[in-house]
């Protein structure tokens, strides 16, 4: 067993620090903007993105494919009339039968019914599929929001700063400052904050894309991340809900069903016949049953059955590949790196970001006292943004990390119980 470093106490620390960068981002917004949570994106993506028409469509035609296999061949019908050169009227000749395989009976309505579950599930696992693709293009969407907030904060600040050395320039309570670094600063920060705007841009025409919107500007909210359930628990999900291994199975049952189909349908294909007959210029009914049975000469099905034992060992593989260990290893792996990152992240919050905080206070009390120069100043003011940058980069990668933790697992982790 695996020790995995996460604590309550970290988790806190990284919720408080998403919720504090998703404020922040919304408090400096430069014009006003629809707010859209992630719940409102995933909403309109089920409702109108191309993915769910692709996934109804195929849908479709493996049920069309069930009805195709389970339908039986229509019954014939050969009517005759019959004439004599006696002139003695006419006679009538009837003849019903109805061609049967050996596999309508039992076997190809379980096969159908395989097909008919395989589909559901292939469906439920493309939808996920989705809705892990909408969440990590929202959490790209945030990221570059925040970074937009913090460079035109930090630009802002940079322009304060400016201003304040032109004041103590005129009172002339300071040596005069030659060069000014700051006012290159607040342009450079200026600049950083169009570039995180026009990621922004792109990203908000994917997700339009994907949701079939209009494209324009949203403002994207953090959504305070679930904490981590037990690993045990993890892995006990993961063994039931896991898509790959569902799939695995339900291909296992539906290859067996085809096989079992397959070896059926060589045996000959029969067709119980009832005839009636009137001869011309008779009064006799004749009435007669039997049956027509195809002669196999040849092995018309052997290339069905080679095909479905060859599907049925390869989905059988892939399920003793996740049984024995595969998956296991995977998701227990995946759980270490959110648990790592969270805590990461929860360090940053916690310990250093507030140190480098408080370390620019000093400074620029420092500063306006006279007791430190400008380049000084600036150097620590570049320090936190440096700080508070990777700050967002690992609630980032938290936040991220669990998108391929829940595809492995089958489920989002607040489904974990």
């Amino acid at each position: 067993m695996m020790t995995v470093i996460f604590t309550n106490a970290g988790f806190r620390a990284l919720q408080a620090m998403a919720i504090l960068l998703a404020s922040l981002s919304v408090s400096v917004s430069t014009q006003a903007q629809t707010v859209r949570a992630l719940s409102d994106i995933l909403t309109d993506a089920l409702r109108n993105s191309a993915d769910v028409s692709r996934l109804d469509r195929d849908l479709a035609l493996r049920l069309a494919d069930a009805v195709e296999i389970e339908m039986r061949s229509n019954p014939e019908v050969e009517v005759m009339a019959l004439y004599s050169n006696k002139r003695d009227g006419a006679g009538l000749e009837l003849e019903v039968s109805q061609p049967l395989r050996f596999s309508d009976f039992t076997l190809r309505p379980l096969y159908a019914a395989a097909i008919r579950q395989t589909a559901t599930v292939e469906q439920e696992a493309g939808l996920f599929d989705l809705v892990n693709r909408i969440t990590e293009l929202y959490i790209g969407h945030w990221a570059a929001q925040s970074r937009e907030a913090m460079a035109r904060k930090a630009a802002d600040d940079a322009t304060a700063i400016t201003e304040r050395i032109e004041k103590i320039r005129r009172e002339r309570t300071l040596p005069t400052i030659q060069f000014n670094v700051f006012i290159p600063e607040a342009l450079r920060r200026r600049e950083e904050a169009t570039l995180h705007a026009a990621a922004r841009a792109a990203l908000e025409a994917r997700i339009a894309f994907e949701t079939a919107g209009d494209g324009s500007a949203f403002t994207s909210i953090a959504s305070a991340p679930s904490p981590l359930p037990p690993l045990e628990r993890v892995l006990a999900f993961a063994a039931q809900k896991d898509f790959g291994a569902r799939l695995a199975r339900a291909r296992i049952t539906v290859n067996e069903s085809r096989l079992k189909v397959a070896e059926k349908d060589r045996m000959p294909l029969i067709a119980p016949r009832a005839s009636f007959e009137i001869d011309p210029g008779s009064a006799d009914r004749v009435w007669g049953v039997g049956i027509a049975v195809e002669i196999p000469l040849w092995d018309r099905n052997g290339a069905e059955v080679s095909r479905a034992q060859g599907a049925l060992q390869e989905a059988r593989q892939h399920l003793a590949q996740l049984n024995g260990g595969a998956r296991e290893a995977m998701v227990a792996g995946l759980y270490r790196q959110v648990a790592l990152l969270d805590a990461r992240a929860a360090s940053y919050n916690r310990k250093i970001v507030p140190a480098y905080r408080q370390a620019y206070q000093d400074i620029r009390a420092m500063y306006d006292r006279g007791q430190t120069d400008l380049l000084d100043l600036w150097q620590v003011q570049a320090s936190l943004l440096d700080a508070q940058e990777d700050a967002i980069s690992t609630v980032i990668d938290a936040l991220t990390a669990r998108v391929p933790l829940e595809r492995a697992i089958g489920g989002k982790i607040e489904q974990v119980n």
